[in-house]
């Protein structure tokens, strides 16, 4: 398997979206898969992109708000029949807890495939690591991963994640305002996946006694497209792509890359539910000289 980034869900938020599942990517490098958040629908998503479930290696939660953690148990679940070894679930507690409880709250389905068709138990295929500060979480001879904490109140344990490869090196921001320590993480990436703002529309879908508190809730905690773009050049990657993305509505994506490219001068894609980008990245291209 070739490796790539893949956005599974590029829709922010808690309640369905007809443009976009709920925010997950996938991080495959060679015939391993690394998922970033878990929001609902995220095994589907994963045949439709054509990743076999037998390839899922470690599952990265940025934080828990259910539209980046709904699904960080049925993931492992609906996968379990095809694993081959443990999954590593890695995130900010209460990540452990949450996993007892969710063998708890399906422990007789789990049973019943034990029992049925005798196979090791689920708890064996999910190896929890909680992380409480920013620093090193993985390093082999392929694959090094770093998180940071980045600021996303009220929540006051959020971290966005670097993974570097022979490959490239990748970066996702989580939900987030704009942060130093994310810029810092992020220097000298090939990809910066971060999320981005869209309201423009947000008045035809949110009540008018509702639309002052959301919006500013949503403003007070997320990144506008142009402090995205302004980190993606601070950072001095190659690529900045915009997910997942606060909306209610159709997105004008034209408008959405204009407003980060008054701030970055790089490719910039506007991230959509199966987007693929090959990695590694193909070479720049050299400008000719001045004649």
């Amino acid at each position: 398997m070739s490796s790539k980034l893949v956005i599974l869900g590029s829709s922010g938020g808690p309640t369905p979206k007809l443009q976009g599942h709920a925010t997950s990517h996938a991080l495959v490098m060679q015939n391993d898969t690394n998922i970033v958040d878990c929001g609902s629908g995220v095994a589907r998503q994963l045949i439709r992109a054509g990743i076999a479930l037998s390839t899922l290696r470690r599952i990265f939660i940025t934080h828990h708000h259910i539209d980046h953690v709904a699904d960080f148990g049925l993931l492992v679940h609906q996968s379990w029949s095809q694993l081959k070894q443990p999954v590593e679930l890695i995130g900010p507690p209460p990540l452990a807890r949450m996993v007892e409880l969710y063998l708890e709250l399906y422990s007789r389905d789990i049973e019943s495939r034990v029992a049925d068709e005798n196979r090791r138990h689920l708890r064996e295929f999910i190896h929890v690591r909680e992380i409480m500060h920013p620093g090193d979480i993985l390093r082999d001879e392929r694959l090094s991963v770093r998180c940071a904490l980045v600021e996303h109140p009220p929540l006051d344990r959020v971290f966005a994640y670097r993974f570097d490869a022979p490959e490239g090196s990748v970066v996702f921001s989580a939900d987030t305002v704009p942060t130093r320590s994310l810029i810092a993480l992020a220097q000298g990436a090939d990809v910066l996946v971060h999320e981005a703002l869209y309201l423009d529309n947000a008045d035809r879908f949110l009540p008018a006694d509702r639309a002052k508190t959301v919006l500013n809730r949503m403003l007070r905690a997320h990144t506008q497209p142009g402090d995205a773009g302004r980190i993606a050049r601070e950072a001095g990657v190659r690529l900045l792509i915009l997910s997942p993305l606060g909306a209610f509505g159709e997105i004008d994506e034209a408008r959405l890359k204009q407003r980060a490219a008054e701030h970055f001068g790089g490719e910039i894609r506007v991230g959509h539910d199966l987007l693929e980008v090959d990695l590694p990245l193909p070479p720049l291209k050299r400008r000719p000289a001045d004649s």
